[in-house]
């Protein structure tokens, strides 16, 4: 996710400057038709605004709409990962005050086992689908990759009993897999007569808020952006900009160079405004991807991390997720 509230130049050209060129190639193009067409034929190129304002105007809203529906998707992933943020410290905090003669070793396990659930959760959300997106050389820079097993290693099996993570390590959902073994532990301590049958129902409660969440997360992740809005939005676009320098060619009745440059150049900003704007919604279709635009969610994970390890009082506390020049994943 990108935390800076101005957005670099650098980080506006890697993702706009192919079709920058593009405009003023095109724009500058029909500018120099035009006025060879005009001086020998005396043939006119200008198509009426007013033919293309209500495009534009069409477009604009039909873009809106898709934008809404995308943001809708990154806000929804937001919330979710919040409530498992929250439901992993009611479940820290309810083991550490509920369950009786529980050493502090036992409590960690709870707590370490929670956060390789979501450590777990996380990987899983970052793997690449059939759906997913394909970058540019332009655009690798903000991608980090999908997890290998190396992550899997240190963030998931190292919080993990080896006999845990030898039994889940097959298995498609590992973090699923986990709030199993959790139950299944709060069950044992119920039948060692540490948890009695209440304080067991109101932890696996806070179990059950994490599966839902869980499965709302992966309901956005399994389900792409239902491609007949982000097809026909970003075609829509395309064909207006491309009629569009055809309705700004005659704006000047005195057709002299810089006019033509002034055509140029304000048709390729309203162009790049509109590609733009695509973009915007195009990218936060897929909150999970580990790329620029996403949910922080290791960063989310680190600082449960730190305030599950405090409640301890631990001194094995990690070092805080800070950003990037501006990136925080």
């Amino acid at each position: 996710m990108y935390i800076y509230r101005n957005v670099p130049f650098e980080v506006i050209w890697r993702f706009g400057w192919k079709n920058i060129l593009f405009f003023v190639f095109y724009s500058t193009v029909l500018c120099f038709i035009h006025a060879y067409l005009l001086r020998e034929n005396d043939i006119q190129m200008h198509i009426p605004f007013v033919l293309i304002g209500p495009i534009g105007v069409a477009v604009a809203i039909y873009s809106s709409f898709k934008n809404g529906q995308s943001y809708d998707r990154t806000w929804e992933a937001r919330k979710n990962w919040g409530a498992l943020i929250v439901a992993s410290k009611v479940l820290a905090n309810q083991a550490n005050t509920l369950i009786a003669h529980a050493a502090k070793d036992e409590i960690k396990l709870i707590i370490d086992r929670q956060l390789a659930f979501l450590n777990a959760h996380k990987l899983q959300l970052r793997m690449r689908t059939p759906h997913s997106r394909r970058y540019s050389r332009s655009t690798l820079k903000y991608y980090f990759g999908q997890p290998d097993k190396e992550a899997w290693d240190t963030e998931v099996a190292l919080r993990l009993q080896n006999h845990e993570y030898h039994e889940i390590s097959g298995l498609s959902n590992k973090a699923l897999q986990i709030l199993f073994l959790q139950s299944a532990h709060l069950k044992k301590l119920h039948e060692n007569k540490q948890l009695d049958e209440f304080r067991l129902m109101e932890m696996l409660r806070t179990i059950d808020s994490c599966i839902e969440n869980q499965g709302k997360n992966e309901r956005i992740k399994s389900t792409p952006f239902p491609r007949q809005y982000g097809f026909f939005s970003k075609s829509f676009i395309i064909i207006f900009i491309l009629i569009l320098p055809f309705g700004i060619l005659d704006i000047y009745k005195n057709h002299s160079l810089f006019n033509y440059v002034i055509v140029a150049l304000l048709s390729t900003l309203i162009s790049w405004l509109y590609i733009t704007i695509e973009l915007v919604g195009d990218f936060s279709e897929d909150p999970f991807e580990n790329f620029i635009t996403d949910i922080p969610m290791s960063a989310l994970c680190n600082s449960l991390e730190i305030d599950l390890y405090e409640m301890l009082r631990s001194e094995q506390t990690a070092p805080k997720i800070l950003a990037t020049n501006g990136i925080i994943m």
